[in-house]
C-alpha cells in the first residue's frame, strides 16, 4: 500500500475520533502513544510529518508520549530515540518510567498484560495533565489478527473475540483511536522502507516466551499458507462483526438488567440484587451477561473477572442453597432466600445481613 492510501486511512480514522468531541471542546489536542517502534513511528510521521494530518485545516495539536518499561538495558536509549524523532517533527514527547516487571509480580499478571495496563495508565495520566481529549495508538491489522487468535485460544466469547475497536471510550475517561487498524504490518513495513523513516527495533518482539510473538511468527504464517492468504483481513473482519453483535447484545442486557436487578448503596459501595428466578429463566447467554454487568457495577470494573467466575455465580444460583456464597476477585456473590447479591469483597458481611 503506497503512502497516500495509508495517509487517507489515518485521516478517516482521525476524523471519526474528532466527531466524538463536543462542539465547544476548544482544545483539540491528541496524544500519540509512541514507542519508537515501526508501527508507532509510521503513525507519528503520518500524523505530524510533511503532508500529514496535522497540516490539514483544523488539524489537531499533537503530543507524543513514551513509556520506559524498564525491561531492557537499552530502554533509556529507546526513550531518547523517541524524543529525537518527535523533536525532528516539531512534536513534544513526554517520557515516563514504570517498573512493569514489579507490577506483573505484584498483581499476578503476565509481563505483556502488565505492560499494556501500565501504558494505558501512563497515557491517561499525561492526557489529564495536558488536557488531551484523545489518545492515538499504532495497533495494526496484524495486531488485531493476533489478538483474535489469542482470545480464541483462551475460549473468549464475543466480547473478547471482538478484540480492539477502532474508536472506543476507555474506562480511564479517554477516547482511544487506532487509525492503523485496517493496515497490515507488512504494508506498514513497505511504507516505512520506501520513505526511509528510522525506527527503534524492539528485540522483545523475538522472544519466544511472549505468546503473542509465537502467534505472529508461527500461527499467522501457517494460516496464510494453509487456509487463507488474507487471513489477517479475515480475522479483522470477524472481530468487526462480533463487535457489532456485542454492541447489540449489550443493549439487550442493559434493558433486561434495569427490569430485573436492583442496585442500592451500602456504606458508599454499590450492592446488586437479582431474583434467582429471573436468572434461571433467562437464556444462558443473557444470564451470563446479567451477572457480568452486576459484577461490573459492584466492583467498578471487570479486571481479573473471567468466564470461570461468571459460571461459578450461575452455579450458585442453580444449586439453590440459601446461605451459600462464592468468593471472586474483588467481589462476593451470595444467595439468600432466592435472592442473589453481588457486592464488593469487603461488603460481603453487610450484604448477608441485609438479605436475611
Amino acid at each position: 500500500m503506497p503512502a497516500r492510501p495509508v495517509l487517507a486511512v489515518v485521516r478517516e480514522a482521525l476524523a471519526a475520533a474528532l466527531d466524538w468531541f463536543p462542539d465547544d471542546a476548544g482544545n483539540r489536542s491528541v496524544l500519540v502513544g509512541f514507542s519508537g517502534g515501526m508501527d508507532s513511528t509510521a503513525l507519528l510521521h503520518l500524523l505530524g510529518g510533511p503532508g500529514g494530518v496535522r497540516e490539514r485545516a483544523g488539524g489537531p495539536v499533537l503530543l507524543a508520549a513514551h513509556l520506559d518499561h524498564r525491561l531492557r538495558p537499552d530502554s533509556g536509549e529507546q526513550a531518547r530515540f523517541a524524543q529525537r524523532v518527535a523533536s525532528s517533527l516539531g512534536i513534544e514527547c513526554v517520557t515516563g518510567r514504570r517498573d512493569v516487571q514489579a507490577r506483573a509480580h505484584r498483581e499476578g499478571r503476565s509481563i505483556e498484560e502488565a505492560g499494556r495496563l501500565s501504558r494505558l495508565d501512563f497515557l491517561a495520566e499525561i492526557a489529564r495533565e495536558r488536557g488531551a481529549a484523545t489518545v492515538l495508538l499504532g495497533h495494526t491489522l496484524t495486531d488485531q489478527a493476533e489478538t483474535v487468535l489469542l482470545q480464541l485460544a483462551r475460549g473468549a466469547g464475543a466480547l473478547g473475540l471482538g478484540a480492539m475497536a477502532p474508536v472506543r471510550n476507555d474506562e480511564r475517561g479517554l477516547v482511544i483511536v487506532r487509525p492503523l487498524l485496517s493496515v497490515s504490518r507488512t504494508e506498514i513495513s513497505r511504507l516505512v522502507t520506501a520513505v526511509g523513516w528510522r525506527f527503534y527495533p524492539d528485540p522483545s518482539n523475538e522472544l519466544e516466551e511472549f505468546t503473542r510473538n509465537r502467534i505472529r511468527r508461527e500461527a499467522l504464517p501457517l494460516l496464510r499458507d494453509a487456509v487463507n492468504p488474507r487471513a489477517e483481513a479475515a480475522l479483522g473482519r470477524t472481530a468487526s462483526l462480533l463487535r457489532d453483535d456485542e454492541e447489540w447484545l449489550s443493549e439487550i442486557t442493559s434493558e433486561r438488567f434495569r427490569e430485573v436487578a436492583g442496585v442500592v448503596e451500602r456504606a458508599g459501595s454499590p450492592l446488586v440484587r437479582f431474583p434467582a428466578a429471573a436468572l434461571e429463566a433467562a437464556h444462558p447467554a443473557l444470564a451470563r451477561r446479567l451477572v457480568r454487568e452486576g459484577l461490573r457495577i459492584a466492583r467498578g470494573d471487570l479486571r481479573r473477572i473471567g468466564a470461570v467466575h461468571i459460571e461459578a455465580v450461575l452455579g450458585l444460583v442453580r444449586a439453590g442453597r440459601g446461605g451459600s456464597s462464592v468468593d471472586l476477585p474483588g467481589a462476593v456473590a451470595r444467595l439468600e432466600q432466592r435472592v442473589l447479591t453481588v457486592s464488593p469483597a469487603e461488603k460481603a458481611s453487610a450484604a448477608s445481613a441485609d438479605a436475611s
